[in-house]
């Protein structure tokens, strides 16, 4: 553990702030036995509080939540004007241990000035590499996905944008129960021999698009799907999403907000149709 680190942990030990008494509260009462999805919410809404150790305990705590919809809060954070901030933040990805950040991780260590956050930065990028890139097995699968790299068509860092439409599909087929997620690097031959051991008959590829966010009425967004056999990569239909916010241009939470719903809403239209493909 590096002296920073440390040093981050000492102070929040002794600081007695607001996040902590909520947080408190929100796993107490019935009002915060909420989904889980509430919950990484309102530590990602803490990560923007003007005290740097509100926004500390928030990143220590959304590592804590095995959420995927954890990943982008944080990426968002990773260039908070705190050092202090940005190493928990980076630990906190690593603990997450959720291969979406790769993508922030990397974008951000060339960027990153202070020593202390490049060390952790690196830690978290070597710890996430080095797990594999292995979902969890989900056993009850009936049908394997893989995804593409997101091809960003908007004007926002390819990280932001990742982070975010994986985050929203991810979570919206782990609702469905039924996916298993393939690794992001894997042969024909690995993804026939897994689909095999997991007996599993079908096999997609999703292949995701971002068009430009559109401003000429708030925020629009719109996330495309190609839909591909897997292993094979036939191509067998496209499934769109579009979402709307009253968000203005440079609004980067409300783009977010509208690019998640449209993924959700692509993924949606894929599994609603999913034993038509």
């Amino acid at each position: 553990m590096t002296k920073s680190f440390r040093t981050i942990l000492h102070q929040r030990a002794r600081a007695v702030i607001a996040l902590s008494l909520l947080v408190a509260f929100s796993t107490r009462t019935p009002a915060a036995a909420l989904a889980e999805e509430n919950r990484t919410a309102f530590l990602a809404e803490k990560l923007k509080a003007d005290d740097y150790r509100v926004r500390t305990n928030a990143a220590l705590a959304l590592g804590a939540t095995n959420d995927e919809a954890a990943v982008a809060p944080l990426c968002g954070a990773l260039p908070d004007d705190n050092e202090t901030v940005r190493i928990a933040v980076a630990a906190a990805l690593k603990r997450l241990a959720k291969p979406s950040a790769l993508p922030c991780l990397k974008g951000r260590l060339p960027a990153e000035q202070a020593a202390s956050v490049k060390e952790q930065i690196a830690k978290a990028i070597e710890a996430l590499e080095g797990s594999g890139d292995t979902p969890p097995l989900n056993p009850n699968a009936k049908y394997y996905v893989a995804f593409s790299q997101v091809n960003n068509k908007t004007d926002r860092p390819q990280p932001e944008i990742e982070a975010v439409v994986l985050a929203a599909m991810k979570k919206k087929l782990g609702t469905e129960g039924v996916y298993q997620l393939a690794p992001s690097k894997e042969t024909p031959d690995q993804a026939k021999a897994a689909m095999a051991s997991h007996k599993l008959s079908k096999g997609f590829y999703l292949s995701i698009v971002v068009d430009p966010f559109d401003y000429s009425s708030g925020t629009k967004a719109i996330v495309k799907i190609a839909i591909f056999t897997y292993p094979g990569k036939d191509l067998r239909a496209e499934a769109p999403g579009k979402a709307k916010t009253s968000a203005a241009k440079g609004d980067k939470a409300g783009e977010d907000s509208a690019l998640s719903a449209a993924s959700e809403f692509a993924i949606e239209q894929f599994t609603k149709n999913v034993d038509q493909f």
